[in-house]
């Protein structure tokens, strides 16, 4: 056997890979290269390395240590520490659910693009597992027995479902799932971007600019979204809100469409090629590189209603109630005002329906939390909204400052959107502080 990531290990994967039957007949669909990148473990200090996998269509045409060069031409950078790694080869965990805990990360590339490659991601570990790792390294993650496991892992002994009083069809969640379910059906492959893309080119080059920019701000925020939003379900599973387990489903699967959906967008005006990175902005990375994710995988250790409604108003009120709404705003604006893009305003428009959704479950669920436990609750959404509010707004005025104030494409003003924004905060908090007064979570009575 030999050392996980090192150049021999690389060499005897790639052969290994051009040798097997099941991984080649498994990876027929796919094409695009590979980086597997081991970073170091907390606390350490080591250097991470990379291993560079060419991959298409079941073939590895070429492996080896990754260079920086083959880090730029990687379709997907998939990163963790050994300890994360040894755990898939270990079949603790299957890449993908790793990748959607953040056990691993997805350094470059779009985790719902990958999805529908599970079945050549199994196969390729699969492969890795008949060249390490060695016993040595087994040892970091010994493999737990029956018995250790059933003393971690709790019995189920009940089914809610089989419960009245746990199927009450006029609940809140189960309305929006109702909706989700006759309303969101939806498939980002059947926009026809062909129209898009021909008034892509005769756009000016700063209007084409500042639209690119809006489908960046969403595309980057749509994945983050879609990754951070997981932690919430483990909450409600644990504490048996089977009804608003089953709305948080559709919630997952319609993020994971707009991500779907921005790259068709991206890719079809031929946007995919440049650097997009630089129009996230210090206000984007403070909300989405800090916020958001702190905020939400604080669940995985701390499911106190504090926490949960932290969670929520980053989530639902800030970067959905916010952010969103106000892009949908700007792209609207724009869009329809001027007969432009049909395929974005097609699928733009289906976003805010999913997202109207989203915001209105945010809503009961921070009312509900706030009910149930009081004061300190409602503080911490004050609290939060207050914090956040200041670098939200800052996200709209930063993308508009790229822009000389007199000559914004469009003729637009950061002033309208940015009023929007605040009002759309202002309603929601009204909505909230009205089901306090009445001690009933919001869209009881709707």
């Amino acid at each position: 056997m030999t050392d996980l990531f090192t150049d021999e290990w690389a060499r005897a994967l790639g052969a290994a890979l051009e040798a097997s039957v099941p991984y080649r007949d498994a990876a027929r669909r796919w094409e695009g290269a590979v980086c597997l990148e081991r970073t170091a473990e907390p606390g350490d200090d080591a250097s991470s390395v990379a291993v560079f996998l060419d991959l298409a269509h079941g073939r590895c045409h070429a492996a080896r240590l990754a260079t920086a060069a083959d880090r730029r031409q990687s379709r997907y950078v998939i990163s963790g520490p050994l300890s994360a790694w040894l755990k898939v080869l270990r079949g603790d965990e299957v890449p993908t659910v790793a990748l959607m805990r953040g056990h691993l990360r997805l350094a470059k590339g779009v985790l719902p693009m990958l999805l529908p490659h599970v079945g050549a991601a199994n196969a390729l570990v699969d492969v890795v597992r008949t060249i390490s790792p060695p016993e040595r390294e087994r040892a970091i993650l010994p493999v737990p027995s029956v018995v250790a496991v059933a003393a971690v892992v709790p019995r189920r002994l009940e089914f809610r479902s089989l419960d009245p009083d746990a199927w009450a069809e006029h609940s809140v969640p189960l309305r929006l799932w109702e909706k989700a379910k006759r309303h969101g059906i939806w498939n980002p492959a059947d926009i026809n971007f062909s129209t898009d893309r021909e008034h892509w080119g005769a756009l000016a080059p700063d209007e084409r600019d500042l639209l690119l920019r809006l489908a960046t701000l969403f595309q980057g925020g749509e994945e983050a979204v879609v990754i951070d939003i997981l932690p919430l379900l483990d909450v409600v599973s644990q504490e048996g809100r089977l009804d608003e387990q089953l709305y948080l489903t559709s919630f997952v699967w319609e993020e994971a469409k707009h991500v779907e959906g921005m790259h068709r967008f991206l890719h079809a005006v031929g946007a995919l090629d440049t650097n997009l990175a630089r129009y996230h902005t210090p206000a984007y990375h403070t909300i989405f590189s800090e916020a958001l994710p702190r905020g939400m995988q604080a669940l995985r250790h701390d499911q106190s209603p504090m926490t949960q409604a932290r969670a929520s108003a980053t989530y639902n009120m800030i970067v959905e109630g916010v952010l969103a709404e106000t892009g949908y705003h700007v792209f609207h604006d724009v869009l329809t005002t001027r007969g432009i893009l049909p395929g974005m305003q097609q699928m733009t428009g289906l976003l805010k329906l999913d997202e109207s959704r989203h915001i209105a479950y945010g809503l009961y669920l921070l009312s509900r939390l706030g009910i149930a436990h009081g004061a300190p609750v409602w503080d911490v959404i004050a609290a939060t909204i207050n914090e956040l509010m200041d670098p939200a707004i800052a996200v709209i005025t930063e993308a508009f400052a790229a822009y000389p104030a007199h000559a914004v494409p469009f003729g637009l003003s950061p002033a309208p959107f940015v009023e929007h924004a605040m009002t759309q905060a202002a309603r929601r908090l009204e909505r909230l502080e009205r089901a306090r007064a009445q001690g009933v979570p919001v869209g009881v009575k709707d």
